[in-house]
């Protein structure tokens, strides 16, 4: 598990309209509003992905469902 000290703390102002889609985007998701950021900057920036969005989860059960029922 990470430690304090392995993360930066910052403020940052952000438009209302923004902080709404983003916040609209992390209920969706179902992570906490920082786990979403962190999610969607290490997405543009090109890093790998840290967890599942519910439509991967949807398409991996969907998958595994089919080759169950094949």
């Amino acid at each position: 598990m990470a430690k304090q000290d392995d993360f930066f703390k910052m403020q940052v102002r952000i438009p209302m309209e923004l902080y709404e889609q983003l916040k609209e985007s992390s209920d969706e998701n179902f992570r906490s509003l920082n786990a979403e950021i962190i999610y969607l900057l290490s997405v543009c920036m090109g890093s790998k992905a840290t967890s599942a969005t519910p439509e991967d989860v949807r398409r991996i059960v969907s998958e595994e469902l089919s080759k169950k029922f094949e």
